[in-house]
């Protein structure tokens, strides 16, 4: 019998499996059993590995159709007879948090779940894809990962799923929790500094285990952006085409724009509020932020990209106002 702890691996693709250099199709990108056989003796040696290919694709092209199959597979397996010790996805870099924040609200388990990423596809120069994939199998292998939420792990840093964010193109430090830092550490051991206190996975309040992508609302959610002089027409274009809720990337003040004698983007929201549009105000920066005026929701120190995920869930719940502000304080 073997001693390694069993770890299921999923892969989605990215540039950890980019094997081309280009992103235009499956073609670029090897399946998980391909990649976890490119890889050196080390990274697959740790554990018990198995393996579930979901996709392989760049993380740009990903739907919300793949976020509940990875949900459901891995709600599966943690629920079987034979659970394994963790669990680690391979994803693009570019929406790697927002699959990881998804998870982190949706999933009822308190197995660890490790998103994990690289910036430089396999054979590049400087290629840490398989470095990373050996860090998330050993954070997903710890008793210290338990109930801590899903992580990200890059660079041999350990970031929970709500306050990731990558802010880089190609560096592979790109990841960066601008408010509150990473949670740990992976070098000759894996160590945590911290835990996330926003509730996560069985915490949470989100159950889709009965639902289909057909009732979340994602793509009903858009996001706008604050910039000088905005007239909101952007905001006008996502009230028309049946918007159900609004984050705005706003200023770092929390404010949209209200240019002095023009239509406003300000104005624009207020009116989606009056059309029973719940309006979600972000930080267009990167960390802090400030108190938010009715009639608009306040969004924290959430990223706006995560905003949308959040409000989407919440309304599968509910469209009260004071609802969703008590969701968005919450997580």
């Amino acid at each position: 019998m073997s001693t390694k702890p069993k770890i299921h691996i999923l892969g989605t693709g990215g540039t950890i499996a980019n094997i081309t250099g280009n992103y235009i199709s499956a073609a670029d990108f090897v399946p998980i059993d391909a990649l976890l056989d490119l890889a050196p003796e080390e990274v697959t040696s740790h554990g018990e590995l198995s393996l579930t290919e979901v996709t392989h694709l760049n993380s740009g092209a990903l739907t919300p159709e793949v976020w509940f199959d990875l949900h459901n597979e891995i709600m599966q397996r943690s629920s079987s007879n034979n659970p394994p010790a963790g669990f680690v996805i391979t994803h693009g870099s570019n929406t790697s948090e927002e699959t990881a924040y998804f998870l982190n609200l949706v999933l009822k388990t308190e197995i660890p779940v490790v998103v994990t990423a690289a910036q430089r596809n396999i054979g590049k120069l400087g290629s840490e894809g398989f470095k990373n994939l050996y860090d998330s199998i050993r954070v997903a292998s710890s008793p210290d990962s338990v109930g801590k939420g899903v992580l990200f792990v890059a660079n041999e840093e350990i970031h929970h799923a709500r306050d990731v964010t990558k802010l880089a193109a190609s560096r592979p430090d790109a990841w960066r929790s601008p408010n509150f830092g990473r949670i740990g550490d992976v070098f000759d051991e894996v160590r945590f500094y911290r835990t996330a206190t926003r509730a996560s996975t069985i915490k949470t309040e989100f159950d889709i285990s009965n639902y289909t992508t057909s009732d979340f609302p994602l793509l009903d959610v858009q996001i706008v952006y604050s910039s000088f002089s905005d007239d909101g027409t952007m905001v006008r274009a996502a009230v028309d085409s049946g918007a159900k809720g609004i984050v705005c990337a706003a200023f770092p003040t929390c404010s949209p724009a209200w240019p002095d004698n023009y239509p406003t983007q300000g104005d624009a929201l207020i009116e989606a509020t009056k059309k029973d549009i719940p309006v979600v105000l972000c930080n267009r920066g990167t960390s802090g932020f400030k108190p938010v005026k009715e009639p608009f929701l306040n969004g924290g120190t959430l990223r706006p990209q995560k905003a949308r995920i959040l409000l989407a869930l919440a309304l599968m719940k509910t469209n009260d106002h004071a609802e969703l502000q008590r969701i968005f304080n919450s997580y």
